[in-house]
Order: structure tokens, then C-alpha cells, then sequence
């Protein structure tokens, strides 16, 4: 079937929005636990994050091999609401968990804008196609507008939805269900960004939407070959396919 141009672009958020680095908890929650009013038994990042990745373990979290087979979220605000209440750590009555997720982040996790999504989204803007955000994450929507316009200034999504907002990770079809009821949009008239075959492509694909499978900061998937839609491995050529449909 011949390419349409679309109406609506959903993007998937790491490794195709923005760049991040490796990880390390254990100084994230060093960042937030200055703010801690109670913290008797003295407890550091380190300790933090040596029990979450206990639980995580147990609750078979961010394992590689498994990653496409949880298909329900479990938010950052839950697992540390947990992990304080279990260490004795306490914070203000008035000190939202949620309003700390954004320095833990910062400080746990280097990110940069990938690189020429600046560009793109100035173009999208030009042409007037809407755009949207649905990204696996424990940290709420809330948190993550922050980091990608703090990335990517020149972006202006309609909508930012975090897996953990709303229960379903892709490729679950309930959060693309989601995503394009907001959208307003019928799914043949949206094309889907990522970079994660399964959840992206396969899981966008088999709701009608067109998947563009972005390979420029590829982390997985690397053996799979792309069955439908369209492949590509920089921002500028997605700019040169939209630009051929006039």
C-alpha cells in the first residue's frame, strides 16, 4: 500500500526522542534523600538502590530477555513510597514523591536530544502534523515532559502519556488505544517512531498505525529485519520521506 502522509505522529520516548546514558540509581537517590526529615537509621543511595534492585529482581523488572512480556506498568512513585516506608526514611507532609522524580532522574540518568529531533519537530510544526509522545516508563508523564523539553526545546507534543499513568506498556494495544483517542485520529492516518521492534512497530502496526522503526541509537533488535512500514536511521531522512508526499 502506497505511503499516505500522515496526520498524527506518535514517538516513542527513549533512544528515539532522546540519548540516555547509563544508569545509576544509587545517585538519584542521593539527590532526593537531602529533602528526607527522617532518616534514623542513616540510609544512602547505595542502600536504596541495592533494595530496589531486590524487588525488581522479584517483580522481574528490566529484565533484557522479558522486557516485551510485561505488558503492565509499576510506577517509581510506588516502588520508593515502599522502599522509604520499609527503611524508615520519611519526607514533609507536604513534600510530593512525584515532584522529586525529576531530580532523581537528572541526577541518576545523562540524556541528550538525539541527534537532528530538533530539527525534525521544527519541520513537523511547519507542515502542521500534530504530535504525541507514548513511552514504557515508571515516571509519570508529568516528569517525563520535563526532561524532553528540557532536551528538545523546539518540540510542542499535544499529548505526553507514560506507561505508568495509565497501567498498559506497549505493546500492549490499551495504551496505543489510548493514545489515539487523544489523538482524535484514525489509526490508518497516524504513523508510530521507535526504535524497539516489539513494542513499537509490531505493537503500533497491529492497530493500523504506520511504524517508522528508528535505528540510529539502537539498544536491541539489532538482528531483526523490518516487514512493514519504514525504516530509518536518521531524523533528517524521515523529513525527506514526508517532504516526497508532499
Amino acid at each position: 500500500m502506497a505511503l499516505k502522509k500522515p496526520e498524527f505522529i506518535l514517538f516513542d520516548y527513549g533512544q528515539t526522542l532522546v540519548k540516555e546514558g547509563g544508569y545509576d540509581g544509587a545517585a538519584g537517590f542521593d539527590s532526593i534523600l537531602r529533602y528526607a526529615s527522617s532518616n534514623p537509621m542513616g540510609v544512602t543511595g547505595a542502600d536504596l538502590q541495592a533494595e530496589e534492585d531486590k524487588l525488581n529482581a522479584e517483580l522481574g523488572r528490566f529484565n533484557p530477555a522479558k522486557r516485551n512480556q510485561r505488558l503492565t506498568e509499576i510506577s517509581e512513585e510506588s516502588i520508593n513510597r515502599y522502599l522509604f516506608a520499609k527503611l524508615g526514611v520519611e519526607f514533609p507532609r507536604d513534600c510530593d514523591l512525584r515532584d522529586l522524580e525529576h531530580e532523581f532522574w537528572e541526577a541518576a540518568n545523562p540524556y541528550e536530544p538525539c541527534e537532528g529531533i530538533g530539527e525534525l519537530m521544527t519541520f513537523l510544526k511547519s507542515e502542521n502534523i500534530p504530535t504525541g509522545v507514548v513511552s514504557n516508563l515508571s515516571f509519570c508523564g508529568r516528569t517525563l515532559e520535563k526532561r524532553i523539553y528540557n532536551a528538545i526545546p523546539e518540540a510542542d507534543f499535544a499529548f505526553v502519556i507514560s506507561s505508568c499513568d495509565y497501567l498498559f506498556r506497549k505493546p500492549s494495544r490499551h495504551i496505543f488505544e489510548v493514545a489515539l483517542s487523544k489523538a482524535g485520529v484514525s489509526p490508518d492516518k497516524v504513523w508510530f517512531c521507535g526504535d524497539q521492534i516489539v513494542p513499537d512497530v509490531q505493537g503500533s502496526s497491529a492497530l493500523g498505525m504506520t511504524p517508522v522503526w528508528y535505528k540510529g541509537n539502537l539498544r536491541y533488535d539489532s538482528e531483526c529485519e523490518l516487514t512493514e512500514g519504514i525504516e530509518i536511521y536518521s531524523w533528517s531522512e524521515l523529513i525527506d520521506v514526508l517532504k516526497s508526499l508532499g
